[in-house]
């Protein structure tokens, strides 16, 4: 193949980049059922180094340089009770050009678990029209197919970047990614000047900023009693209802909190809070209820603390207690997850921002992601300005995921171009 021009500009990605992505698009594909047939789910952590070496197989194939990152023992006995059965290795992969800045590429491969109505088998993925179906198609192995098929478009089309690139595959993002993401940016693994993380936003949209999160474990103490005398003892989910009551009246606190991050329609800028999403207790049909457990999920926008947001709830469920002498609470945080946000003049929102025009032919929309991403690790923890976008999909966390065929070549053009677009001295 005869050598093309290597000078990168303001004009992106060269036409012959983009018509070898184009090309590559079978392979493209191909990756993406490779990644979604091995069943990633989290919790536990299955599978992760089967999968973290897939990946690490495809980027020494295409000439990166590439390691794989085992988070070490002591860290995972800290996070969780089972580290030594579940290991947490992270893919990175380096492309040193020798430029003074480096454009890190990150997504996780750790899919939630299969819900109960999928009609097809969620590990083995499925073409059905111009949609691939699988777990984890568009949360978010699509994504990370496309960043690698965008980078060996690159390099098969013989153009250097102005930026190194660097890449991170990494789990755990679906609990928190402290031992994914977290630890290669702690342990300073990765040191990029901008990032992309390949989820949160697609098609026109560029998130810019992300929600954060709080879980909490609420359990409400209650006092066991025969049911043909109920009287005798206490409820505890009869309790747990009047105290969910007494939450659910926040929400009216909330719509006074609008974020000045902007989004897609104005009834998704106040903070958020679900109850329930893990409920339970009671032992028989015929028992007053000892026990009833349920969780809180309270979204956090990016103005707020979580200080504020967790004193706020605790506060709640005193006051409540307060009003009622025979209510008995314990609470227990599960996770928390910092929001994330980069300035709107930051360079890579421009460089995002040029790429999308170019590939869409749209003008490009800058959004607050509704979910958590590990975008905070980047932003909040390591100072790195970065962006959100992946492929469009649907269905993520739910009963039939998919990814749109087209999206995942038309996502790693975006990619390519935000490597090939130069980034300010």
């Amino acid at each position: 193949m005869a050598k093309r021009s290597s000078r990168p500009s303001e004009t992106g990605a060269p036409a012959h980049v983009l018509s070898r992505i184009d090309e590559l698009q079978p392979a493209l594909i191909k990756f993406t059922r490779q990644l979604c047939t091995i069943p990633t789910v989290n919790p536990p952590g299955d599978r992760y180094a089967e999968c973290a070496q897939l990946i690490a197989d495809k980027l020494e194939a295409i000439g990166l340089s590439t390691r794989v990152v085992r988070a070490p023992r002591k860290l995972l006995e800290q996070v969780l009770s089972d580290g030594e059965r579940y290991p947490r290795d992270s893919v990175v992969a380096r492309w040193n050009v020798g430029a003074e800045k480096t454009l890190h590429f990150n997504g996780h491969y750790d899919v939630v678990p299969p819900t109960a109505g999928w009609k097809t088998d969620p590990f083995k993925p499925t073409i059905r029209g111009r949609r691939l179906l699988a777990r984890g198609a568009s949360d978010m192995k699509g994504s990370i197919a496309s960043a690698i098929i965008a980078v060996q478009g690159l390099k098969e089309s013989r153009v250097t970047p102005p930026w190194n690139i660097e890449l991170s595959f990494t789990p755990d993002e679906e609990t928190g990614g402290e031992l994914g993401l977290g630890y290669l940016v702690s342990s300073g693994a990765v040191k990029p000047d901008a990032a992309v993380v390949c989820e949160g936003a697609g098609l026109r949209n560029i998130g810019y900023a992300h929600r954060g999160v709080l879980w909490l474990e609420v359990t409400v103490l209650g006092k066991p009693a025969h049911a043909c005398a109920p009287k005798r003892g206490v409820n505890a989910l009869e309790k747990a209802c009047s105290l969910m009551a007494e939450l659910k009246k926040l929400e009216r606190v909330f719509s006074q909190r609008p974020t000045r991050f902007r989004t897609s329609r104005p009834t998704e800028k106040p903070p958020t809070l679900m109850i329930g999403g893990i409920a339970g207790g009671g032992k028989k049909t015929n028992v007053v209820p000892d026990r009833f457990s349920f969780t809180i999920d309270r979204r956090i926008n990016p103005e707020e603390k979580i200080s504020v947001v967790e004193r706020e709830l605790r506060q709640t469920i005193r006051r409540a207690q307060r009003r009622d002498a025979r209510l008995k609470v314990q609470v227990k945080r599960l996770l928390y997850v910092a929001p994330g946000q980069t300035a709107l003049k930051a360079d890579i929102c421009r460089v995002a921002g040029a790429a999308v025009r170019s590939v869409r032919r749209q003008s490009p929309r800058y959004r607050l992601c509704l979910g958590f991403t590990d975008m905070h690790f980047l932003t909040e923890d390591a100072g790195v300005p970065t962006v959100m976008y992946g492929v469009r999909g649907g269905g993520e966390h739910s009963d039939l995921e998919w990814v749109a065929l087209p999206e995942l070549a038309r996502t790693a053009k975006v990619y390519a171009e935000i490597a090939m677009r130069m980034p300010r001295p």
